[in-house]
Protein backbone atom coordinates (compact mmCIF):
# COMPACT_ATOMS: atom_id res chain seq x y z
CA UNK A 1 0.00 0.00 0.00
CA UNK A 2 0.64 3.37 -0.30
CA UNK A 3 1.53 5.97 2.54
CA UNK A 4 -2.02 7.11 2.58
CA UNK A 5 -3.49 3.67 2.89
CA UNK A 6 -1.29 2.77 5.09
CA UNK A 7 -2.83 5.80 7.79
CA UNK A 8 -5.99 4.50 6.83
CA UNK A 9 -5.66 1.59 7.38
CA UNK A 10 -4.23 2.16 11.28
CA UNK A 11 -7.24 4.58 11.59
CA UNK A 12 -9.32 1.47 11.16
CA UNK A 13 -10.41 2.10 7.44
CA UNK A 14 -10.53 -0.31 4.45
CA UNK A 15 -9.71 0.95 1.37
CA UNK A 16 -12.07 0.19 -1.08
CA UNK A 17 -10.42 1.58 -4.50
CA UNK A 18 -7.32 3.26 -5.19
CA UNK A 19 -6.22 4.97 -8.46
CA UNK A 20 -3.40 6.25 -10.12
CA UNK A 21 -2.23 7.10 -13.49
CA UNK A 22 1.36 5.18 -12.95
CA UNK A 23 0.96 1.44 -14.10
CA UNK A 24 3.72 0.10 -11.46
CA UNK A 25 2.97 1.92 -8.44
CA UNK A 26 -0.84 0.49 -8.73
CA UNK A 27 1.54 -3.01 -8.83
CA UNK A 28 3.57 -1.79 -5.96
CA UNK A 29 0.23 -0.89 -4.20
CA UNK A 30 -1.76 -4.18 -4.78
CA UNK A 31 1.31 -6.35 -3.88
CA UNK A 32 1.15 -5.00 -0.51
CA UNK A 33 -2.26 -4.62 -0.01
CA UNK A 34 -4.54 -6.99 1.80
CA UNK A 35 -6.17 -7.15 -1.09
CA UNK A 36 -5.75 -5.53 -5.20
CA UNK A 37 -8.23 -2.61 -4.80
CA UNK A 38 -5.65 -0.29 -6.90
CA UNK A 39 -6.71 0.16 -10.54
CA UNK A 40 -4.32 1.95 -13.42
CA UNK A 41 -6.69 5.14 -14.08
CA UNK A 42 -5.93 8.52 -15.43
CA UNK A 43 -8.28 10.72 -13.07
CA UNK A 44 -8.16 13.21 -15.79
CA UNK A 45 -9.36 11.74 -18.68
CA UNK A 46 -13.10 10.30 -19.63
CA UNK A 47 -11.90 7.17 -19.86
CA UNK A 48 -11.21 7.64 -15.81
CA UNK A 49 -14.29 9.67 -15.22
CA UNK A 50 -16.02 6.46 -17.01
CA UNK A 51 -14.15 4.00 -14.58
CA UNK A 52 -14.92 5.79 -11.19
CA UNK A 53 -18.37 6.34 -12.17
CA UNK A 54 -19.19 3.21 -12.49
CA UNK A 55 -17.41 2.15 -9.59
CA UNK A 56 -19.60 4.54 -7.80
CA UNK A 57 -22.39 2.62 -8.51
CA UNK A 58 -21.26 -0.23 -6.51
CA UNK A 59 -20.15 2.04 -3.89
CA UNK A 60 -22.72 3.14 -1.80
CA UNK A 61 -21.94 5.10 1.51
CA UNK A 62 -18.41 5.92 1.09
CA UNK A 63 -17.31 7.48 4.58
CA UNK A 64 -13.74 8.93 3.08
CA UNK A 65 -12.57 10.30 -0.27
CA UNK A 66 -8.64 10.68 0.48
CA UNK A 67 -6.64 12.38 -1.89
CA UNK A 68 -2.85 13.14 -2.61
CA UNK A 69 -2.52 14.30 -5.59
CA UNK A 70 0.95 15.69 -6.81
CA UNK A 71 2.93 18.78 -5.41
CA UNK A 72 5.39 18.96 -8.04
CA UNK A 73 3.90 21.86 -9.12
CA UNK A 74 3.79 23.60 -5.88
CA UNK A 75 6.78 22.88 -4.13
CA UNK A 76 9.86 24.87 -3.49
CA UNK A 77 11.97 22.82 -5.03
CA UNK A 78 10.81 24.79 -8.22
CA UNK A 79 13.12 28.07 -6.39
CA UNK A 80 9.66 29.96 -6.38
CA UNK A 81 8.16 29.51 -10.04
CA UNK A 82 4.99 28.66 -8.44
CA UNK A 83 2.41 30.10 -10.75
CA UNK A 84 4.02 28.92 -14.23
CA UNK A 85 1.61 26.16 -15.59
CA UNK A 86 2.29 22.40 -14.35
CA UNK A 87 0.11 19.76 -16.27
CA UNK A 88 0.16 18.11 -12.53
CA UNK A 89 -1.66 20.68 -11.08
CA UNK A 90 -4.61 19.63 -12.89
CA UNK A 91 -5.27 16.57 -10.59
CA UNK A 92 -5.89 18.68 -7.59
CA UNK A 93 -7.96 20.56 -9.26
CA UNK A 94 -10.29 18.06 -10.44
CA UNK A 95 -10.95 16.75 -6.94
CA UNK A 96 -14.29 18.77 -6.53
CA UNK A 97 -15.65 16.89 -9.62
CA UNK A 98 -15.12 13.22 -7.94
CA UNK A 99 -16.40 14.28 -4.34
CA UNK A 100 -19.47 15.57 -6.25
CA UNK A 101 -19.67 12.10 -8.22
CA UNK A 102 -19.09 10.14 -5.24
CA UNK A 103 -20.30 12.25 -2.47
CA UNK A 104 -18.57 10.69 0.52
CA UNK A 105 -18.88 11.63 4.25
CA UNK A 106 -15.65 13.43 4.50
CA UNK A 107 -12.85 14.23 2.06
CA UNK A 108 -9.00 14.47 2.86
CA UNK A 109 -6.64 16.33 0.73
CA UNK A 110 -2.69 16.31 1.44
CA UNK A 111 -0.28 18.83 -0.73
CA UNK A 112 2.95 20.80 0.28
CA UNK A 113 2.27 24.25 2.28
CA UNK A 114 3.49 26.14 -0.71
CA UNK A 115 0.07 25.37 -2.27
CA UNK A 116 -0.76 28.56 -0.35
CA UNK A 117 1.48 30.57 -2.55
CA UNK A 118 0.60 29.56 -5.52
CA UNK A 119 -1.27 32.40 -7.49
CA UNK A 120 -0.76 34.76 -4.70
CA UNK A 121 -3.19 32.05 -3.00
CA UNK A 122 -5.84 32.19 -5.53
CA UNK A 123 -5.59 28.73 -6.46
CA UNK A 124 -6.13 27.31 -2.70
CA UNK A 125 -8.93 29.80 -2.19
CA UNK A 126 -10.85 28.63 -5.23
CA UNK A 127 -10.21 24.85 -4.21
CA UNK A 128 -11.71 25.52 -1.14
CA UNK A 129 -14.70 27.36 -2.65
CA UNK A 130 -15.71 24.68 -5.02
CA UNK A 131 -15.33 21.83 -2.41
CA UNK A 132 -17.37 24.01 -0.10
CA UNK A 133 -20.09 23.50 -2.92
CA UNK A 134 -19.24 20.93 -5.56
CA UNK A 135 -22.63 20.05 -6.86
CA UNK A 136 -25.05 19.08 -7.06
CA UNK A 137 -26.82 21.49 -6.23
CA UNK A 138 -27.85 21.32 -2.50
CA UNK A 139 -24.21 18.96 -1.82
CA UNK A 140 -22.76 21.55 0.39
CA UNK A 141 -18.98 20.86 2.71
CA UNK A 142 -18.02 22.28 5.55
CA UNK A 143 -13.85 22.68 4.88
CA UNK A 144 -11.03 23.59 7.17
CA UNK A 145 -7.25 23.84 6.02
CA UNK A 146 -4.13 23.33 8.47
CA UNK A 147 -0.19 23.12 7.91
CA UNK A 148 0.80 20.39 9.71
CA UNK A 149 4.50 19.06 10.62
CA UNK A 150 4.86 15.16 10.50
CA UNK A 151 7.94 15.52 13.20
CA UNK A 152 5.03 15.90 15.53
CA UNK A 153 3.86 12.90 15.07
CA UNK A 154 6.98 10.57 15.35
CA UNK A 155 8.11 11.09 11.96
CA UNK A 156 11.71 11.35 12.23
CA UNK A 157 11.36 13.87 9.14
CA UNK A 158 10.67 17.71 8.92
CA UNK A 159 8.12 17.24 6.62
CA UNK A 160 5.94 20.13 7.21
CA UNK A 161 1.87 19.48 4.97
CA UNK A 162 -1.27 21.29 3.97
CA UNK A 163 -4.15 19.24 4.96
CA UNK A 164 -7.63 19.84 4.19
CA UNK A 165 -10.61 18.24 5.78
CA UNK A 166 -14.21 18.58 4.37
CA UNK A 167 -17.08 17.07 6.41
CA UNK A 168 -20.88 16.95 4.22
CA UNK A 169 -23.27 19.17 6.15
CA UNK A 170 -25.37 17.08 8.41
CA UNK A 171 -23.12 14.06 8.61
CA UNK A 172 -20.60 14.79 11.23
CA UNK A 173 -18.69 16.97 13.41
CA UNK A 174 -15.10 15.70 12.42
CA UNK A 175 -12.17 18.81 12.51
CA UNK A 176 -8.86 19.29 12.38
CA UNK A 177 -6.64 19.33 15.32
CA UNK A 178 -4.35 22.64 15.76
CA UNK A 179 -1.83 23.62 13.55
CA UNK A 180 1.45 22.58 14.28
CA UNK A 181 4.12 25.04 15.48
CA UNK A 182 6.53 26.50 13.17
CA UNK A 183 9.19 24.42 14.75
CA UNK A 184 11.48 25.91 11.95
CA UNK A 185 13.45 28.18 14.83
CA UNK A 186 14.03 25.00 16.82
CA UNK A 187 15.68 23.19 13.82
CA UNK A 188 17.73 26.09 12.81
CA UNK A 189 18.72 26.61 16.53
CA UNK A 190 20.08 23.01 17.00
CA UNK A 191 21.84 23.26 13.51
CA UNK A 192 23.91 25.87 13.76
CA UNK A 193 24.38 25.91 17.81
CA UNK A 194 22.09 28.88 18.47
CA UNK A 195 19.60 29.68 21.66
CA UNK A 196 16.34 27.64 21.26
CA UNK A 197 13.54 29.85 21.96
CA UNK A 198 11.85 29.85 25.13
CA UNK A 199 8.30 28.45 23.72
CA UNK A 200 10.12 25.44 21.73
CA UNK A 201 12.09 24.54 24.43
CA UNK A 202 9.48 21.43 25.35
CA UNK A 203 10.03 20.05 21.62
CA UNK A 204 13.74 20.15 22.19
CA UNK A 205 13.44 17.97 25.41
CA UNK A 206 10.62 15.86 23.44
CA UNK A 207 13.47 15.76 20.56
CA UNK A 208 16.04 14.59 23.16
CA UNK A 209 13.98 11.54 24.63
CA UNK A 210 14.63 8.36 22.86
CA UNK A 211 11.89 6.88 25.26
CA UNK A 212 8.93 9.20 24.01
CA UNK A 213 8.09 8.87 19.80
CA UNK A 214 5.92 12.03 19.51
CA UNK A 215 9.10 13.57 18.34
CA UNK A 216 12.07 11.25 17.19
CA UNK A 217 15.66 11.90 15.66
CA UNK A 218 17.24 10.64 12.86
CA UNK A 219 19.13 9.09 15.06
CA UNK A 220 16.72 7.16 17.12
CA UNK A 221 15.44 5.93 14.20
CA UNK A 222 18.52 4.40 12.12
CA UNK A 223 20.97 3.63 14.47
CA UNK A 224 20.18 -0.32 14.54
CA UNK A 225 21.01 -0.11 10.52
CA UNK A 226 23.95 -1.57 9.02
CA UNK A 227 26.44 1.04 7.10
CA UNK A 228 26.42 0.89 3.53
CA UNK A 229 28.24 1.80 0.89
CA UNK A 230 26.99 3.11 -2.67
CA UNK A 231 26.99 0.27 -5.28
CA UNK A 232 26.12 -2.43 -2.39
CA UNK A 233 23.64 -5.00 -4.16
CA UNK A 234 20.38 -6.25 -3.04
CA UNK A 235 20.38 -8.88 -0.10
CA UNK A 236 18.90 -9.50 3.08
CA UNK A 237 21.00 -7.85 6.02
CA UNK A 238 20.58 -8.18 9.88
CA UNK A 239 19.88 -5.49 11.52
CA UNK A 240 23.32 -3.72 13.18
CA UNK A 241 22.20 -3.70 17.30
CA UNK A 242 18.68 -4.40 19.19
CA UNK A 243 16.39 -1.83 19.36
CA UNK A 244 17.30 1.06 21.67
CA UNK A 245 14.59 3.21 21.35
CA UNK A 246 10.82 3.99 21.11
CA UNK A 247 10.86 4.43 17.33
CA UNK A 248 12.89 1.41 16.49
CA UNK A 249 10.48 -0.87 18.71
CA UNK A 250 7.99 0.33 17.35
CA UNK A 251 9.29 -0.28 13.67
CA UNK A 252 10.72 -3.74 14.57
CA UNK A 253 7.98 -4.96 16.12
CA UNK A 254 6.24 -7.84 14.23
CA UNK A 255 9.03 -7.20 11.24
CA UNK A 256 11.22 -9.84 9.58
CA UNK A 257 14.58 -10.62 11.43
CA UNK A 258 16.46 -9.37 8.36
CA UNK A 259 16.10 -6.14 6.17
CA UNK A 260 15.11 -5.53 2.72
CA UNK A 261 15.52 -3.09 0.03
CA UNK A 262 18.77 -2.86 0.88
CA UNK A 263 20.39 -2.06 -2.40
CA UNK A 264 22.12 1.16 -2.84
CA UNK A 265 23.04 3.29 -6.66
CA UNK A 266 26.38 4.19 -7.44
CA UNK A 267 27.52 7.61 -6.73
CA UNK A 268 29.60 9.31 -9.03
CA UNK A 269 33.42 10.31 -7.18
CA UNK A 270 32.73 14.03 -8.08
CA UNK A 271 29.24 13.54 -6.11
CA UNK A 272 31.22 12.29 -3.27
CA UNK A 273 33.55 14.87 -3.22
CA UNK A 274 31.07 17.35 -2.62
CA UNK A 275 29.46 15.64 -0.07
CA UNK A 276 32.26 15.89 1.56
CA UNK A 277 32.40 19.28 1.80
CA UNK A 278 29.06 20.13 3.48
CA UNK A 279 28.53 19.88 6.89
CA UNK A 280 25.80 18.41 8.72
CA UNK A 281 23.01 20.39 8.52
CA UNK A 282 24.07 22.17 4.82
CA UNK A 283 23.58 22.35 1.39
CA UNK A 284 24.81 22.62 -1.90
CA UNK A 285 25.36 26.59 -0.92
CA UNK A 286 28.27 25.32 0.94
CA UNK A 287 30.02 24.03 -2.16
CA UNK A 288 32.80 26.25 -3.99
CA UNK A 289 32.24 27.61 -6.78
CA UNK A 290 34.30 25.38 -8.45
CA UNK A 291 33.24 22.61 -7.00
CA UNK A 292 29.90 22.93 -8.72
CA UNK A 293 30.05 21.99 -11.82
CA UNK A 294 26.74 23.76 -13.22
CA UNK A 295 25.32 22.31 -10.17
CA UNK A 296 22.47 25.32 -9.51
CA UNK A 297 23.14 26.29 -5.98
CA UNK A 298 19.26 27.79 -5.61
CA UNK A 299 18.30 24.30 -4.71
CA UNK A 300 18.90 24.64 -0.93
CA UNK A 301 17.24 21.08 -0.59
CA UNK A 302 19.76 19.48 -2.17
CA UNK A 303 22.83 17.87 -0.97
CA UNK A 304 22.00 17.88 2.40
CA UNK A 305 23.11 15.30 4.25
CA UNK A 306 21.57 13.62 7.18
CA UNK A 307 21.94 15.70 11.05
CA UNK A 308 21.56 12.07 12.76
CA UNK A 309 20.93 14.18 16.22
CA UNK A 310 18.55 15.89 14.95
CA UNK A 311 14.98 15.68 12.92
CA UNK A 312 16.24 15.17 9.29
CA UNK A 313 15.20 16.74 6.00
CA UNK A 314 15.35 14.58 2.72
CA UNK A 315 18.81 13.27 2.73
CA UNK A 316 21.00 13.65 -0.67
CA UNK A 317 23.76 11.65 0.73
CA UNK A 318 25.84 9.25 -1.37
CA UNK A 319 26.90 6.94 1.93
CA UNK A 320 24.76 7.00 4.61
CA UNK A 321 21.89 4.79 6.22
CA UNK A 322 18.64 6.72 4.95
CA UNK A 323 17.25 8.44 2.02
CA UNK A 324 16.37 6.96 -1.36
CA UNK A 325 18.22 4.07 -1.22
CA UNK A 326 21.43 5.22 0.35
CA UNK A 327 21.26 1.93 2.64
CA UNK A 328 19.13 -0.14 4.43
CA UNK A 329 16.49 2.40 5.14
CA UNK A 330 12.75 1.87 6.45
CA UNK A 331 10.46 3.30 3.29
CA UNK A 332 7.17 3.29 2.67
CA UNK A 333 6.38 2.36 -0.93
CA UNK A 334 5.01 5.38 -3.06
CA UNK A 335 1.69 6.40 -2.89
CA UNK A 336 -0.66 5.36 -6.00
CA UNK A 337 -3.63 7.30 -4.17
CA UNK A 338 -4.85 10.12 -6.31
CA UNK A 339 -8.10 9.40 -4.54
CA UNK A 340 -8.77 6.45 -2.53
CA UNK A 341 -12.53 5.84 -1.08
CA UNK A 342 -12.85 4.23 2.13
CA UNK A 343 -15.33 3.31 4.64
CA UNK A 344 -15.46 2.11 8.36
Amino acid sequence: MGGIGIGLAAAGYEVVCAYDAWAEAVAVYNHNSPRPVAKECDILSEAGRRMIGNDSRCLRGIDLLAAGPPCKGFSQIRNGHHDRPNPHNQVLFAIPEYVALLQPRLVVIENVPDLARHRGGQSLRDLLRRLERPGPRGLRYRVQQGVYDAALFGTPQARRRLLILGVRHGAGDERLPPASPDLGPLYAALRHGGAVPDGLRHYQDVLADPSDIMMTTAAQALSDLPMLDPGEAELPRPYAMRAVTAYQRAIRSGAPDLLRDTRTPSVRDETVQRLAIIPPGGCARAIPPEKLNSLSRRFDSAYRPLELPRVSSRSRSGKGRAGKGRGASRRTPRAPERIVGSSR
